[in-house]
């Protein structure tokens, strides 16, 4: 956990069955709502399946990224830590693996105002896997990161996966054999993330973490 991080910039030769099916067995220990367990993983390896989602993750990217490049003009170190994230849209069909976890149950959002319930419950019961997955990637040497921007019209996703209309995709988990170093990762102090009883509250500022 504290050398985690997401790994965009990878190796590009194949990832053997044998090492990953044990990660996404493992994966599985982590909790569902009500305990459905009604999640699945689509594996992708076909560089053409990989290539059609290339093309629809790139619609938005070569119109987002120019946006975030010029915000970050001058500041050399947010453009450094962009890189990986242009090589990973550049070489997208070419990496290795794509893990897709999906869910079976529906999202039903409800009007503003009303309790978020069904949305929650839908994403708490698939994101505790997709964090074992990240932390077995990092055991075992792979480098993974999440991607949601692939998904922006599901539809189309469906119909390029062949996925049946009550299963929904969460994200796509890009892995390979890691380029590079993974962390230590740098994060705000936890006295300024912990508020204790109410908002605003925050006695453990300055606290050093244990450890």
């Amino acid at each position: 956990m504290r050398t985690q991080r997401a790994v965009r910039r990878l190796h590009l030769q194949p990832i053997d069955h044998d090492v990953l099916l044990p990660l996404l067995e493992l994966s599985l220990k982590a909790p569902t709502s009500s305990n459905t367990q009604d999640w699945s993983y689509l594996v992708v390896e076909d560089r053409a399946q990989k290539a059609r989602l290339a093309r629809l993750y790139r619609v938005l990217y070569r119109t987002f990224n120019p946006i975030v490049e010029r915000m970050a003009a001058g500041d050399e170190k947010a453009l450094r830590q962009m890189r990986p994230g242009q090589w990973q849209a550049e070489n997208f069909e070419d990496i290795p693996v794509f893990v897709i976890p999906c869910y079976r149950r529906g999202i039903k959002h409800r009007p503003v105002g009303r309790p978020q319930i069904a949305v929650s419950s839908f994403y708490g019961s698939v994101y505790p896997a997709v964090q074992n997955l990240l932390l077995g990637c990092r055991a075992v040497g792979l480098g993974a990161s999440i991607q949601t921007l692939p998904l922006w019209y599901v539809p189309a996703v469906r119909h390029i996966l062949g996925l049946p209309r009550k299963v929904n995709p969460v994200c796509i988990i890009p892995i390979g054999w890691a380029e590079g170093r993974y962390g230590p990762t740098t994060r705000r102090p936890i006295g300024e993330v912990v508020h204790l009883d109410r908002y605003g509250n925050r006695p453990f500022v300055g606290t050093e973490p244990a450890g």
